[in-house]
């Protein structure tokens, strides 16, 4: 503006002295010509630069409101991403839940096989077979998951329970060859060759639906050597058994089985058969609950789903092997990018997908997203305060969302919690005892599947009975380490003490007749059983009348090390079988627990005892035989198949503790040790190594409660 008043002044001076003469009105005009034209220009330059651009706070509000925009956009995206992303996953955990429980049914329905066969292997006078539709029908009943059952003797379907029913009629099935039937002999050949469960399909049935079917071979030793000879009919052509010489009966009719224990050999029976419509094997898991609104996750609660097996049977090659499905989705309907959980049973040749997606699809970034961001930046400018508000509103909102969804999470993993403490105290596979007079004559230590088929075992899976044999009758659990890789005691010096340990208690007039110990009373061969038996060690031991540490010096026969009483403290699942059965005499004030190193008993706990109960309590940091051989071939880690056991053992102490009994002293000083160290006692992770101890990674443990 200087320069615009300079040249206003000097042209009033020049005019002034021109008009010299001029009276004093014109001058005050003139003058004021002037001054109208200086507020003039000041006012055009003040039309071109708003004044509230001039002053610095403008722009830092400007500034600041931006910043607040752009990371307001930014949070807004990443929260979205991230609430699609747990949305998945929280569909994904509930997938993985339906996948274990169909595996779970799987395992159990075809389990009933077994079951039959065991009772026709030892049935002499055909009980099993003359009773057999009363017997199927409680099998079905128990094992659940099951359409029918059928026994072929000497391989020709004689029986099948139910015959008729409202979903198929089976009388077509009654009488067929399934050895001479050119469509069957081959699989019917390598069934007896597995001695195994055989598993075909899903598979389409001619008499409509799709089914699973398990056949099982039967030896016994009341069976005859030759099968007898049989003919069959099939499309008008008639196949016969050709056991007429002594050639052709060897070739053709002579299926030897594994030799007794006794020497005595076994011959073919027949087949064992299961047939399972997908329906009533999925029954019992319920997949529909998906569709029917049971789960609600951030505002969604129905969800379709669709089961097939990964290598389909030819019957359902059509389909892409689909054999279940939700009832909204049509036929040949294919789930875009859905959650895939497998039901991958190795044992049956069983590998099946789960897909599962919500009904409306994955939710995408909201609709009015841009329209809310386009109304926010004009709003920055206009109304920064408003503004301000609608971010914090809008965070606030978030924060809402995230909170619901991190209660969501919570209940989840409180669900599992309540999984595994809930299932602590129950039997989830029977508790193998062997009676003291079976033990004392064994000679040697010998393997659960070994026992079973001596017959020398008793399944108990009632606890009524379980506490009534250890009331009335007496149960002596021995606790030892094993001395091999393969065999728990080559050179029988742990058994011996076992036996010296059986003949002291008699000559203390302790009440036993019955004993467990792990390597026959927990399956060796079966994993999903072994587990189960492993969910189960806190039941057993709570049954037992008498715990026994046997623990003399001895050699591992693999490693070839020095194994002793101290070896034996340091062993995990010898720590765990303690603190099993410390939990169940915890309310005792001396529990009947003993320590045999090959002296004689004395007290496991107490100012006498080499075993502490601060040791006991600590089984994870015990040593571990997995971890120890580098978990060969990738073998889960035993520490996460005991993660279930060690909680439920945590919550009995905190319920001791909220009950507060006369008698919690004890469960109160291990609860002190437990919450002074929580990491050590329940490690958020370990390390699982692999080839050899070249590659290592943290997994977890229980790092999600």
């Amino acid at each position: 503006m200087g320069s615009i008043e300079s040249s206003v002044h000097a042209g009033s001076f020049q005019h002034t002295l021109s008009v010299g003469s001029a009276d004093s009105s014109q001058i005050r005009e003139s003058v004021s010509l002037k001054t109208r034209t200086l507020r003039l220009a000041k006012g055009e330059k003040q039309q071109r630069i708003p004044a509230w651009l001039r002053y610095s706070r403008t722009w830092a509000v400007v500034a600041t409101v931006l910043t607040i925009v752009i990371a307001s956009v930014w949070r807004f995206v990443l929260d979205d991403e991230e609430e699609r992303q747990f949305f998945r996953d929280s569909v994904q955990e509930i997938a993985d839940r339906y996948a274990q429980d169909i595996k779970r049914q799987g395992v159990t329905s075809l389990s009933s096989l077994q079951a039959l066969a065991a009772m026709i292997k030892f049935d002499d006078s055909n009980f099993t077979v003359h009773n057999f539709d009363g017997i199927a029908g409680s099998l079905i009943k128990a094992y659940k998951g099951i359409s029918n059952l059928q026994l072929a003797p000497f391989g020709t379907v004689r029986y099948i329970h139910p015959l008729v029913d409202a979903k198929m009629d089976n009388r077509g099935a009654l009488g067929h060859a399934l050895l001479l039937d050119p469509g069957r002999r081959e699989g019917a050949l390598n069934t007896i060759r597995s001695g195994s469960i055989q598993v075909v399909g899903p598979v389409t049935l001619l008499q409509g639906g799709v089914a699973i079917i398990g056949r099982y071979s039967i030896f016994t030793r009341f069976a005859p050597k030759f099968l007898p000879a049989e003919s069959f009919t099939k499309a008008g052509v008639t196949y016969h058994s050709n056991c007429s010489t002594p050639e052709t009966q060897l070739l053709n009719c002579y299926f030897p089985g594994p030799l007794e224990s006794d020497g005595v050999p076994t011959h073919f029976w027949g087949f064992a058969t299961i047939l399972t419509l997908t329906s009533d094997l999925l029954g019992p898991v319920d997949l529909q609950r998906l569709e029917e609104g049971a789960y609600r996750i951030v505002g969604t609660s129905q969800f379709n789903y669709q089961l097939s097996a990964e290598i389909p049977h030819a019957s359902l090659a059509g389909v892409d092997g689909v054999f279940a499905q939700s009832s909204v989705a049509g036929p040949g309907w294919i789930p875009e990018d859905p959650v895939m959980a497998y039901v991958d049973l190795p044992d049956f040749g069983i590998k099946w997908v789960l897909k599962v997606k919500p009904v409306d699809g994955w939710p995408k970034m909201s609709e009015g997203f841009w329209f809310h961001l386009c109304v926010f930046l004009p709003l920055t400018g206009l109304l920064g305060v408003g503004l301000g508000v609608c971010i914090i509103s809008d965070i606030r909102r978030k924060a809402l969302q995230v909170e619901k969804l991190e209660e969501y999470k919570k209940d989840v993993i409180s669900s599992n919690i309540i999984t595994s403490v809930s299932n602590i105290d129950l039997l989830q596979f029977p508790m193998c005892l062997m009676s003291v007079d079976h033990f004392m004559n064994l000679r040697r230590l010998i393997s659960h599947e070994t026992a079973r088929d001596l017959n020398k075992l008793c399944f108990v899976d009632d606890s009524k009975r379980l506490a009534h044999l250890r009331d009335e009758e007496g149960i002596l659990f021995f606790s030892h380490q094993w001395a091999g890789f393969f065999h728990p005691d080559e050179e029988n010096i742990q058994y011996n003490s076992m036996l010296a340990t059986c003949d002291e208690l008699k000559q203390k007039k302790a009440r036993f007749q019955w004993t467990w110990v792990d390597c026959f009373s927990i399956p060796q061969a079966t994993v999903v059983q072994q587990q189960s038996a492993i969910n189960s060690l806190l039941a057993y031991a709570s049954h037992c009348s008498i715990f026994v540490a046997v623990a003399p010096a001895c050699k591992h026969s693999d490693l070839l090390s020095e194994l002793d009483v101290h070896t034996y403290s340091s062993r995990a699942w010898c720590r765990l079988e303690q603190l099993g059965y410390l939990m169940a005499s915890v309310h005792e004030h001396t529990p009947s627990a003993y320590l045999n190193t090959g002296q004689g008993l004395t007290p496991l706990w107490g100012a006498e005892g080499v075993v502490t109960e601060a040791t006991s309590l600590d089984v994870m940091g015990g040593n571990f035989t997995c971890c120890a051989r580098h978990h060969p071939d990738g073998e889960k880690c035993d520490k996460q198949r005991i993660v279930g056991v060690m909680l439920g053992i945590f919550w009995q102490l905190l319920q001791i503790r909220r009950d507060c009994p006369p008698d919690a002293t004890r469960s109160i000083e291990l609860l002190h040790l437990i919450e002074g160290n929580l990491q050590h006692y329940f490690p958020s992770t370990t390390t699982y190594s692999t080839d050899g101890g070249n590659q290592n990674e943290n997994i977890d443990l229980f790092a999600s409660v």
